[in-house]
C-alpha cells in the first residue's frame, strides 16, 4: 500500500495566507487532503521558526557541509599556506642536515 505524501513546508505560505483570510484549520486541511493536525503542527512549526530568526539564531543548512574548494575563506587559505610554508622549512632541513651543513 502506497503513502500518500505531502512536502507541508511547500504549503506554508499559502496556507498563511488563507488563515489571514480567516479560514479554519479544517477547511485548509479539508482543501488539501491533509489532516488537521498536520495543517495546526506546521503553522507551530513555522511561528517557532520565525520567533527564532526574529531573537537572532541564523539557520544553517541542514545535512553535512560540501567540500567545495572554490569557496574558501581567507582563514583557510592562510592556515594551508602556513602547513605548505611549515612542510617546505622542514624538508629544507633535513636536507641540510643529510648534506652536513647544520
Amino acid at each position: 500500500m502506497s503513502r500518500k505524501y505531502t512536502k507541508m513546508e511547500v504549503l506554508a505560505e499559502e496556507v498563511f495566507r488563507r488563515k489571514e483570510a480567516g479560514e479554519t484549520n479544517r477547511q485548509i486541511a479539508e482543501s488539501y487532503g491533509v489532516t488537521k493536525n498536520q495543517i495546526k503542527q506546521l503553522v507551530a512549526r513555522q511561528n517557532r521558526k520565525k520567533r527564532a530568526i526574529e531573537n537572532g539564531y541564523v539557520p544553517l543548512p541542514k545535512g553535512r557541509p560540501r567540500k567545495d574548494s572554490t569557496v574558501e575563506t581567507e582563514e583557510t587559505k592562510r592556515n594551508k599556506e602556513l602547513v605548505k610554508l611549515r612542510m617546505e622549512n622542514e624538508l629544507l632541513r633535513n636536507f641540510l642536515c643529510e648534506a652536513g651543513r647544520r
